[in-house]
Parts: structure tokens; sequence; C-alpha cells
């Protein structure tokens, strides 16, 4: 992760490039209550579609962030559910890239949202590869794209059978209570599976868990935490407004 200037960032994250793109018909509505299920915004070829979404949830996907980089929204991005229908122009397949642009303009327009980033110093973890290497190996180059992280009250459990170290560290963000860096040097693309109870949440006396996640990326995969400081970067919101519908 790079270290900029904050003023350098603040005026990237306001200048609009004139190409970026926006959905030809959005429309973005309160989800009724009760909320039974949700679903992060979605791409299906020209179309996105999103049930029952926050606007933190919005942010996150437009900006590619975690939840923990997000700063200085209001009670009700976290508490207002929405549900999202919109479309690109024509009928190309929207790419991840033009997703974000699309959702990026969207916030701008229907949310009113201002946005400035900010690079700071805060308590991190750092991925590196334990004493005695790492325990997994290369993937073979005609293994499929497969990963999936799932879990219940007992635990969880990731499987990849192309991932990166970067991919993990991001995952581990999840539960970890803090920011995950890949610091292991490894760059290669590798097969792994990993067992663990997340270090955000206290097993039950009489569950019998899986180890924590410390502990079982040192036994399972040759890898370990080291607490640390490490420049985060995060996104300010400097004024938002409740949607327009239309």
């Amino acid at each position: 992760m790079k270290l900029c200037t904050v003023a350098l960032l603040a005026a990237l994250a306001h200048a609009q490039p004139p190409d970026r793109r926006s959905f030809e018909v959005a429309s973005i509505k309160l989800h009724p209550e009760p909320i039974t299920m949700s679903r992060d915004p979605s791409i299906h070829g020209s179309r996105i579609v999103g049930t029952a979404s926050t606007l933190l949830d919005l942010i996150e996907d437009a900006y590619g962030l975690r939840r923990d980089q997000i700063m200085g929204a209001p009670p009700w991005a976290e508490s207002d559910h929405y549900d999202l229908a919109a479309k690109a122009e024509g009928e190309a397949v929207i790419t991840k890239d033009q997703f974000r642009q699309m959702m990026q303009s969207l916030l701008a327009d229907r949310f009113q949202l201002q946005t400035h980033r900010e690079t700071v110093e805060l308590p991190i973890y750092a991925l590196v590869v334990a004493k005695n290497g790492p325990k997994f190996q290369p993937s073979p180059p005609d293994a499929p794209n497969h990963g999936f992280v799932r879990g219940d009250a007992k635990g969880l459990h990731m499987e990849a059978t192309r991932g990166t170290m970067a991919q993990l560290a991001l995952q581990l963000c999840v539960t970890a209570g803090r920011p995950v860096l890949d610091r292991t040097g490894l760059t290669g693309i590798y097969t792994y599976t990993l067992d663990w109870f997340p270090a955000n949440r206290t097993p039950p006396p009489d569950l019998d868990a899986p180890p924590s996640m410390f502990q079982a990326l040192k036994d399972q995969l040759g890898l370990t935490l080291e607490s640390t400081k490490g420049p985060v970067e995060r996104l300010v919101v400097d004024h938002v407004a409740n949607p327009s519908e239309n």
C-alpha cells in the first residue's frame, strides 16, 4: 500500500473524470419492513440488482473498501435498507471497474455523497510466513478458479484453489478486528484451506470450536499475524443525504 499525502488523496477523490460512467436508468427505494433477506448489488449482464442494502454496503461496493475504512457516515447509513435496480446503456456485460464507476455516480447523484480520502497510521496485523515456512502448495496451471468462505456458530471454513496472499489477508480482515496487510512476500497463486474461529467472536463455553484465527494460520498454513502499525487508507464522508427515489 503506497503512502500518499492527504491533500493529494483528497484532490483525487473530488476530481471526477469527465468520462465516469453512469447508469442509463436506476431505481433506489427503501426496503419494506421486515427485512427477511439481503443481497449486495450484483452484476447481471448490463443490469445491477441489490436487495435491502445499507448505504454503507453500497459505499463498500462502489469504492472497494472494508467497513472499517469508511468514516463519518450518519447512523441511518447502517440502519436504513434500500432496494436497487439499475441498467447500463446497451446490453454489454458490466465490468467490475464500470460497476464501481456507475455506483459512485449513483451515490453522488441520489445520496449527494461527498467524500475525501486520507491515509493514517493505525494498528494492523501483518500477515507473514511463520518460522518453518508455508504449509500450502502453488496451484496447478489448470486448477479451476474456486473459492469461498462459509460459517456458522461453530466457526468459519475457507477454501481457495487459485488464491493469493493478498486475497487471504483481505478475507481475514473481516474477522480479525483490524486491517490485515499481506507482508508474506509470496506472490504466486496457491491452493489452501483454513478452519478457524473469528477473533472478533467468543465461542460458547460448551462449543467444540475450531482453533483461533492465530493458531489456525500457524498450524494449517504456516503463516502468522504480527501486531504492528501501518498506513490505512480511509474514506471520510463529508456530506450525504437521504436519497431521491426516481
